[in-house]
């Protein structure tokens, strides 16, 4: 992991930390971070504003911290998974459906990153929010390129197909989420279907898909 993403040790965080992050997400997430201000975040979490900078530095640290809570240890899992998968089909079906089973098991996530996707430029946010894309971004375009240097992949650069596939979870995960019961919707005959239309296109038979477990 980029250093410029260091990592928040579950272990260092107690109940307090906990809540604070979690209604710090909640309100980044239907709010965006320039409309969060700190005062709304400690009437959330019902602490002191001393003990809200016991635990960050600024609010700009408390959303790091609320990505890094929320990121580290998917990303982690995810590696260990496409470690431990054959065949760059199988690969790619692993990180959709971990994809989509992270995104339904808190809504908030995708929105989270939506928000700071496509809302306004926060300068002080923009070196890190890169390097968290940067992150996810590289593991598809590993997984892709070993693809196209086994010939099981062609038609594009690692980049550019990549670019393409993360287009087409990414935005199915943002839809779905945002309706009721996102996990029923969101599911992993969904992931297969997507990643079986970008390998074989949707005017072609599509191929039977293995059982690949869920990454998160």
């Amino acid at each position: 992991m980029p250093s410029s993403v260091p990592a928040l040790a579950k272990s260092t965080r107690n109940e307090t930390e906990e809540r604070l992050l979690d209604e710090a997400l909640t309100l980044f997430a239907s709010k965006g971070f320039a409309a969060t201000s700190v005062r709304e975040i400690i009437e959330a979490t019902g602490v002191t504003r001393p003990v809200l900078y016991y635990y960050c530095d600024s609010k700009q640290d408390l959303f790091e911290r609320v990505v890094r809570w929320k990121h580290d240890d998917a990303y982690r899992e995810l590696d260990a998974t496409i470690s431990g998968t054959k065949g760059v089909s199988n690969r790619l079906r692993a990180i959709v459906r971990g994809t989509f089973a992270f995104c339904a098991a808190d809504p908030r996530v995708p929105q989270l990153m939506f928000q700071t996707t496509f809302g306004p430029t926060v300068s002080e946010l923009t070196d890190f929010l890169q390097a968290v894309s940067d992150l996810r971004f590289g593991v598809v375009v590993r997984v892709i390129q070993e693809g196209i240097d086994t010939g099981e992949l062609h038609g594009g650069d690692a980049n550019s197909l990549a670019l393409l596939l993360c287009s087409i979870m990414d935005y199915h995960a943002n839809v779905l989420t945002r309706l009721p019961h996102a996990a029923s919707r969101l599911t992993p005959e969904l992931a297969d279907s997507l990643v079986d239309a970008f390998l074989f296109g949707v005017a072609t038979a599509r191929r039977k898909t293995p059982d690949i477990p869920a990454v998160f």
